[in-house]
């Protein structure tokens, strides 16, 4: 691989990776968007090192998923794209088809879930204009149901742990099953239609 086609590639991770915001001295006033005082420096030191953690461990070890930060030193939005084919239905009425990827979304952190720890920590998005049909995914309200909050240790989800282990295996359809589908739809489709995930399997590892 010569020179250009290198400094192309830094070029375009640099757009989907960039390096995080410059650490400033955070005010109070800012602090206080993410919750009480002394529980806000716990946030905003784990919003800190989320984004950087993923872009120095998962992402450099895989081009198949990009990942571009909110604005912030400590980003809590996060604008996704993983290299995935997918199976859409874009209405009522159209056949269920196979679509190339990639497959865009965003997953968004409770900025107060350290003061509130009840509760899901997180929500991930999938584009609702893709048609993405999949057991796990909401496609009235766009929500991707990435398993039974019960079932999670407590305590946020790392940004890369979530990328690799639940989004991932869910958007490939390697995780398809849940007990309580967000699309019934898709769930009776995927159980019963022996064509289903022509097109899918096998599923391309990560890295």
């Amino acid at each position: 691989m010569n020179d250009h086609t290198n400094s192309m590639r830094r070029n375009a991770l640099e757009r989907w990776h960039p390096r995080p915001a410059a650490e400033p001295s955070i005010e109070r006033s800012e602090l206080n968007l993410l919750g009480d005082e002394p529980l806000a420096w716990v946030a905003a030191e784990f919003f800190r090192n989320n984004y950087l953690e993923c872009r120095e461990t998962l992402l450099q070890k895989t081009r198949r998923i990009r990942l571009l930060p909110e604005i912030s030193p400590y980003p809590q939005r996060f604008r996704f794209e993983i290299d995935t084919a997918y199976k859409r239905k874009l209405s009522g009425e159209t056949p269920v088809e196979l679509a190339e990827g990639p497959l865009t979304g965003e997953v968004i952190y409770r900025g107060d879930m350290f003061l509130n720890p009840q509760g899901p920590c997180l929500v991930v998005m999938i584009d609702r204009e893709l048609g993405f049909f999949h057991p796990n995914y909401s496609r009235r309200f766009g929500y991707l149901c990435i398993g039974d909050a019960r079932e999670f240790p407590p305590g946020p989800i790392p940004l890369a742990a979530l990328l690799e282990n639940q989004i991932y295996p869910i958007v490939t359809y390697q995780n398809r099953h849940p007990s309580s589908p967000a699309d019934l739809e898709a769930a009776r489709y995927f159980a019963l239609d022996p064509t289903a995930m022509d097109g899918l399997e096998p599923a391309i590892p990560l890295y």
